[in-house]
């Protein structure tokens, strides 16, 4: 049975901007902006402080976006030397910056250790895969699976992940970000109504707070 990770709630700021009628803008832009309120509010306050994709300062917000179909073969982890988790599911899409809205490289979500909960939802392990132009960053970490109960209707459930922003879930990176630590935060909505064929499709917000990069994480997490 496929699984899910992590994503984020579509909607189409410019409409609201612009005061357009629904209708002619969602075309438009349905493939180049996803956004969500929480997104709009966050990017305003951290833009301030430089949190942005394309500087790689300390605080990076990005979004992970799109539809992926599912892939077991565990590639994503082998090819940076990292041991790719028993069963994992990864789903490859795009990487965006929060700030811009723009592609600015790709990343993967992939899910292990699927637990179901009582009430529909589910908790699993996502380690979760950022190829920046410059560098890639790689965390791991518990996230939280919700069935949805309003809201859009293209999406299915609730996902989340709230790490203590002293723990470090960067278990690799590279470039830029070689020898980083810090930690990842994550809220969004997915789409699980083509899970059945080994289809998701993600609208995630990642925020990546980096507050070390004098300790390497690479050693513990390379093939054995």
């Amino acid at each position: 049975m496929f699984s899910l990770a992590a994503g984020c709630r579509n909607i189409y700021v410019y409409a609201a901007l612009l005061h357009a009628p629904w209708n002619q803008l969602e075309k438009k832009m349905r493939p180049i902006i996803r956004t969500n309120i929480f997104l709009v509010i966050l990017v305003t306050l951290l833009t301030a402080s430089g949190a942005n994709a394309g500087g790689f300062g300390k605080n990076i917000v990005v979004l992970l976006a799109g539809e992926g179909l599912v892939d077991d073969s565990g590639n994503q982890f082998t090819q940076l030397g990292l041991v790719a988790p028993e069963g994992v599911l990864c789903f490859d899409i795009d990487l965006v910056d929060a700030r811009t809205g723009n592609v600015i490289g790709s990343g993967s979500d992939c899910l292990s250790e699927i637990s179901p909960s009582e009430n529909g939802g589910m908790a699993l392990t996502a380690t979760s895969f950022f190829h920046f132009p410059g560098g890639t960053l790689v965390s791991q970490g518990l996230v939280t699976v919700q069935p949805k109960f309003h809201g859009l209707e293209e999406f299915t459930h609730v996902v989340g992940a709230a790490p203590s922003p002293s723990e470090n879930n960067v278990i690799y990176g590279d470039g830029k970000f070689k020898d980083a630590s810090g930690s990842v935060r994550l809220s969004g909505l997915v789409n699980l109504s083509r899970l059945g064929s080994g289809y998701i499709n993600f609208d995630c917000v990642f925020i990546i707070d980096i507050w070390n990069k004098g300790r390497s994480w690479n050693k513990r997490r390379r093939t054995r």
